[in-house]
């Protein structure tokens, strides 16, 4: 049976902890955790990029010279891709790159990601992490204390500002909920867990975080008038579930949510001149309602 040490804030021994034999004592699988860092990095792609082809540049509708006769090569248009300010062969256009895996290889590589950290001493189990206020000077003595100088992630059950705010600024280090953090951030770097979410089995966790789930804002007529209502809407990742948004939004700004409506768009129709030149990539939107007695997002303040 697995066991390990459990600190305190000041890096004092406080006890131990039994870890989960199915997720922190398996034989990683490098393979499949390398799968799922390339899916990771794919969907993150944004495939804007794009050049003009042959066909879109503008100019070039004269033939430079006549066909024979000049001892110059032929030559149809100025706008060829051999001329300068010619077209482009095989021009990027904007596409989306991401794909998805299966949910039993990314359960593996979380627990093949969590099992190497285990077996390399990389993991540090604290009993509380909490913070009264905002304080980056205090929370990296605290990291200094449980033996976390080098890249940090730090990984609690719930969403707690105060612990995001205070370890941001500090280089190297991550601030994570439990129900979204991701296999690239455990690659990546030495993990630190609070004790509630440190036996998890990280089966059903996507690995996206936060701020790859929330776009931004959608700020409209219509969103704002049903800001009063304590409902807010957003442009989200299309492949996050309900699940994940809520937990992002909860994160993000320190709210309770009720419940989330989506709802996945076409993208529009580019036009190039009178024809068609495809369509946009899809999107979603997200209909965040607040609970009651949760406090309001900061960021649609002053905008009603």
């Amino acid at each position: 049976m697995l066991k390990t040490n459990v600190y305190n804030m000041s890096g004092e021994l406080v006890g131990e902890i039994e870890l989960a034999e199915a997720v922190f004592g398996i034989t990683p699988n490098e393979s499949v955790v390398h799968d799922v860092v390339k899916n990771h990095l794919a969907n993150k792609r944004q495939g804007t990029q794009s050049a003009l082809t042959r066909a879109e540049v503008s100019g070039g509708g004269r033939k430079p010279w006549r066909q024979k006769g000049t001892g110059r090569a032929r030559q149809g248009s100025t706008r060829a891709p051999q001329w300068t300010h010619g077209g482009i062969v095989f021009a990027p256009k904007p596409r989306d790159y991401s794909y998805t895996l299966n949910k039993k290889a990314k359960r593996l590589a979380m627990k093949s990601a969590l099992s190497a950290k285990a077996q390399d001493n990389g993991l540090v189990v604290i009993d509380s992490i909490k913070m009264d206020a905002p304080k980056t000077a205090e929370f990296a003595k605290f990291l200094a204390a449980v033996g976390c100088n080098t890249k940090t992630l730090v990984v609690t059950a719930e969403a707690d500002m105060n612990v995001v705010k205070s370890g941001r600024n500090i280089p190297g280090c991550e601030v994570a909920f439990a129900g979204v953090m991701n296999v690239l951030h455990r690659e990546r770097q030495q993990a630190g867990c609070r004790q509630g979410c440190s036996g998890q089995d990280p089966g059903g966790i996507r690995i996206m975080n936060a701020y790859d789930i929330i776009r931004r804002p959608v700020i409209t007529e219509q969103s704002m008038e049903a800001v009063a209502d304590k409902k807010y809407v957003f442009m989200v990742d299309v492949n996050a579930n309900k699940t994940e948004i809520k937990a992002a939004i909860e994160q993000a700004f320190g709210v309770k949510v009720a419940k989330v409506n989506t709802i996945r768009m076409q993208g529009k129709v580019k036009r190039t001149g009178a024809y068609p030149a495809g369509r946009r990539p899809e999107y979603k939107k997200a209909m965040v309602t607040l609970t009651a007695d949760s406090k309001t997002i900061e960021l649609f303040e002053g905008m009603v």
